[in-house]
């Protein structure tokens, strides 16, 4: 048995356990603006203290201190140490983890192994096939979607044929066992006994995970015959809801922004085109599961549905899901109704990357559709229109943005600003009987530093923690940090381990959350950067906040470095006259840099 996951097995379990649903099943939550509050679970409380931030996966108690992501709930819910609490979820998740204690849970594993094979060699069969003779038909139906010989290959794309079990036979001719392929869906039973292949006469679209495994498929087919499209069922390896169609590649893209289109051509397209930050939902209605791994690997999503009726509520449903978890999110409307497909085998990649550079955030999408609903040319109309919109508006938490869309809004839609501010004013005043949540303030002083550490020194591994905090939530600010600091710049070892962790993540273009960096660190440190989160990340300009952090931390060391010079130059019995002259110079540089900063 492994006494140990991989990072990535962890962070797969976390991803599949909302923070929401399982603190639910032991607190009962009410949910004020983004956030949930309840009755902390952990110490006796008559007013509520303990919070969730759905948009970080974090919790924290302002009573008693406690926090961290899910998996420390679990620890502290139940009792639980981490592996054990790793287990928990990922047993609440069907999550299969790569070891097992039983014989029912090693058959578990390799049954999973197995499909996994199975679906490997079912996709070189159908790749295989669309070379063939028998694939012609098919191979020229890529061919005239313009589609090249490296981009089937780097896709594995595929045809199955008219053939009622060629699949089925050729899998057991390879040796694989019945119950792996019957499990792997991609045959049915037949009524008078044996089976036959579930996809016949389409072209295929093997589907794999984050990891680069074969998981399951899409078929098409080339005709206008019903259904057009034919997915794998959920099988042991495969879940719809937590895998997005070419995740595997936009992952390594290095871009900061991911786009989300609808169909499986649509990506195919867009890659070929040299935009691999790309991916598709798979024909389902966007989940949360997904959403948390968008915001793993980008700073911005990018919403691209039909212009349709159905498209429209898709695309609304998505932005709201994204948001309400912390992504940044916008939409793509491309123009005469087009999908991604059609407009960039038409116009190019040139044209697709201005109109990205061109989609509309999320208040102005909501606007747009508005006015699609409100005849804002009349007086009646137009003050619908100004409620509906402060409605919005006030939800903006960051005061500066909410005052530039109100500038834009206000313009944009010929109505007063003035009115706009006079709205919001009346919707964000304190409701009658607000109390302001009290705050343990014990608990907020007490840092995990080590005990004889001064006062000037605590604070500045306070703020490593807090450059680091920020730099897992705005992954964009890193950009700012690298060439000013690197790990081996920070005083704390601890925060020095920590930010080496943090920093080859973004280097490799991974991307990193602060509920993945939780994972990694121990209960109480944990718990001190979801303080740091929940209390003092709400910076108005994160790049400047950094900035301010990075400037505090080179003070603090040059001057340390000119009290250790003034102290040895105070010993005469120390130093020679080559040293004085040597630590004078040093010391007068020290001064012109502090005045600088």
């Amino acid at each position: 048995m492994y006494s140990f996951y991989t990072d990535e097995i962890i962070e797969e379990v976390r991803i599949n356990n909302d923070i929401v649903d399982v603190v639910s099943e032991y607190v009962k939550l009410e949910k004020k603006g983004k956030d949930y509050f309840g009755l902390c679970p952990f110490h006796k409380e008559k007013t509520p203290s303990f919070s969730v931030v759905p948009g970080k996966q974090i919790f924290y108690c302002f009573g008693c201190g406690k926090g961290g992501n899910v998996v420390h709930f679990i620890m502290n819910a139940e009792n639980l140490d981490f592996i054990e609490s790793i287990k928990l979820l990922a047993e609440r998740a069907k999550i299969q983890l790569p070891e097992g204690e039983n014989d029912e849970d090693r058959e578990k594993a390799k049954l999973k192994q197995e499909i996994i094979k199975v679906n490997t060699e079912a996709a070189r069969f159908y790749f295989n096939i669309l070379k063939s003779e028998k694939g012609q038909e098919a191979y020229q139906y890529f061919r005239k979607r313009g589609i090249s010989d490296q981009t089937v290959r780097r896709f594995g794309l595929g045809y199955s044929s008219m053939e009622w079990s060629s699949l089925y036979e050729h899998l057991l001719d390879k040796g694989f066992g019945e119950e792996a392929i019957i499990k792997s869906g991609l045959v049915l039973p037949n009524k008078k006994g044996g089976y036959y292949d579930r996809f016949r006469g389409r072209v295929m679209f093997p589907i794999f995970d984050i990891r680069g495994n074969v998981i399951g498929f899409g078929g098409r087919v080339t005709d206008n015959s019903l259904p057009k499209y034919m997915n794998s069922p959920e099988t042991p390896v495969y879940y719809k809801g937590r895998t997005l169609y070419a995740m595997n590649l936009a992952k390594n893209s290095g871009q900061k922004r991911i786009i989300i289109v609808e169909g499986y051509m649509d990506v195919i397209s867009l890659h070929q085109c040299g935009i691999i930050n790309t991916v598709a939902s798979l024909g389902t209605a966007l989940t949360e599961s997904q959403g948390r791994i968008l915001k793993k690997y980008a700073e911005e999503i990018i919403i691209s549905y039909d212009a349709d009726t159905a498209g429209q509520a898709a695309t609304l449903r998505g932005l709201e899901l994204l948001d309400d978890i912390g992504c940044n999110v916008k939409v793509l409307t491309i123009p005469e109704g087009k999908d991604p497909d059609e407009f960039i085998r038409k116009n190019g990649a040139d044209a697709f990357n201005r109109l990205l550079d061109h989609a509309k955030t999320l208040l102005e999408y909501k606007a747009a559709v508005l006015t699609k609903q409100i005849d804002t040319t009349t007086a009646e109309g137009k003050l619908i229109f100004l409620n509906k919109i402060s409605d919005l508006l006030v939800k903006v938490d960051n005061s500066f943005e909410r005052e530039i869309y109100a500038k834009k809004l206000a313009k944009d839609y010929e109505i007063s600003e003035d009115a706009i501010i006079t709205e919001l004013y009346k919707r964000s005043k304190p409701k009658a009987n607000f109390r302001a949540t009290a705050v343990n303030t014990q608990e907020t002083v007490r840092r995990d530093i080590v005990k004889n550490t001064d006062k000037d020194e605590e604070k500045i591994i306070h703020d490593e923690r807090m450059l680091l905090a920020i730099t897992c939530t705005d992954n964009s600010v890193y950009r700012v940090i690298k060439g000013r600091m690197g790990a081996e710049d920070f005083i704390n070892e601890h925060n020095r381990q920590i930010a080496g962790f943090i920093f080859e993540r973004l280097d490799q273009n991974k991307g990193i959350v602060i509920a993945e960096l939780l994972n990694v660190l121990n209960p109480e440190v944990a718990k001190d950067f979801a303080r740091i989160v929940r209390e003092e990340c709400n910076c108005e300009d994160n790049c400047k906040a950094v900035l301010d952090i990075i400037k505090r931390i080179e003070l603090f060391k040059l001057t340390q470095r000119q009290q250790q010079i003034l102290k040895i130059l105070s010993d005469k019995t120390q130093r020679s006259e080559g040293d004085v002259e040597r630590l004078k110079q040093e010391l007068n540089s020290i001064i012109i840099r502090k005045r600088s900063l």
